[in-house]
């Protein structure tokens, strides 16, 4: 008796027609079921109107035929109470007999964590909320993440007409934070009086013309923009990073770079030399040296109080040191615009 060979697409073939006459749930008991599993929510990003974070899944395919998610849907809540949903239409595959991973990103705004901490410490006695922060720290908040991921079977000949479910649910935790940054005492440092005469007559004035101009200057009279135009002269402006934060979470920052800019686009790139970490709020002394050579237009506008405006642009870090495993050195960004009018000349 001869024996035939029987392929691999044969048998899944012979299975998949079996499994036309089968619920979904039989299907399950031949192949077993699709599964999602949280691998991680983390901090994916910080601004200044709140905290976006990232949840990593994971979606295991048993069947012997691919399929793709429809859609993921969840509900962000602290103590029972929904304070924020997400959804998305991810549309990524899973091959069969494998396992696929993703992200899902969602953002909670810095005014309802605060909120929510302020009311959890005001709550009267017996409330459900002064309940659970008694298990507090009070610098983090226990927030949990419930929601379901529909599949899309319809690649999978024999549940083309069935849905699927995946429920997922995950607990992590939300600092009790509100950042905020600003530009404090800003000013330009004017040179001594000798040494204007001195950088005025070096550049070819004569002695008068020199005197007269350096006086004028240090007196606050106005000048023209081109009265630094080959002139190599170096003077300081001056101001301060004041960090702080509303909220009990404790934090490091840690300012890597500051650009000062013009219309025309960067004057100068600042990496300052001394101490730039601050722990839960402080403030940085910054130094940018301008020259005249290569800024006296801008020197000139300031010495006149003019409209033009100069903007910051930092670059910094900052990490929740009690929640190290996934917020460490996050990059947090800031910007402000200041009136030239806003300098202050010093002498």
């Amino acid at each position: 008796m001869r024996i035939k060979k029987i392929h691999l697409f044969t048998i899944i073939g012979g299975i998949a027609a079996a499994v036309l006459i089968f619920s979904c749930s039989t299907v399950n008991q031949i192949f077993g079921s699709p599964e999602l599993s949280v691998k991680g929510i983390s901090i994916k990003s910080l601004d200044f109107e709140g905290i976006t974070f990232n949840m990593d899944y994971a979606i295991t395919n048993p069947y012997p035929l691919g399929f793709s998610l429809k859609s993921i849907a969840a509900d962000v809540a602290f103590d029972n109470t929904v304070l924020t949903k997400l959804s998305a239409d991810e549309g990524f595959s899973v091959a069969s007999m494998n396992t696929a991973t993703n992200s899902v990103a969602f953002k909670i705004p810095y005014t309802t964590i605060i909120n929510l901490a302020k009311n959890i410490m005001g709550s009267g006695s017996g409330s459900g909320a002064t309940a659970n922060a008694k298990s507090l720290t009070m610098t983090s908040l226990p927030f949990t993440i419930n929601g379901k991921a529909e599949l899309d079977l319809s690649a999978i000949s024999f549940l083309e007409n069935q849905s699927l479910s995946l429920p997922f649910s995950r607990k992590f935790d939300v600092p009790i934070f509100k950042p905020s940054i600003s530009i404090a005492n800003l000013k330009i440092q004017l040179p001594t009086l000798a040494d204007l005469q001195n950088a005025f007559t070096n550049g070819g004035m004569s002695l008068t013309k020199a005197a007269s101009l350096a006086s004028s200057i240090m007196s606050g009279g106005s000048v023209a923009e081109s009265i630094f135009d080959g002139i190599n002269l170096n003077m300081n402006l001056n101001f301060d990073v004041d960090v702080a934060s509303e909220g009990s979470a404790p934090w490091q920052y840690v300012l890597e770079k500051c650009a000062l800019q013009t219309g025309t686009g960067n004057l100068i790139d600042l990496k300052p030399a001394g101490n730039t970490t601050i722990n839960s709020g402080g403030r940085i002394p910054m130094t940018a040296t301008l020259n005249t050579l290569s800024a006296g237009k801008l020197i000139a506008q300031i010495l006149n109080k003019s409209n033009t405006d100069l903007v910051f642009a930092l670059d910094s870090d900052l990490t929740f040191t009690d929640l190290p495993d996934y917020a460490k050195a996050l990059p947090l960004s800031y910007t402000k615009t200041l009136p030239l009018s806003n300098v202050k000349v010093a002498k």
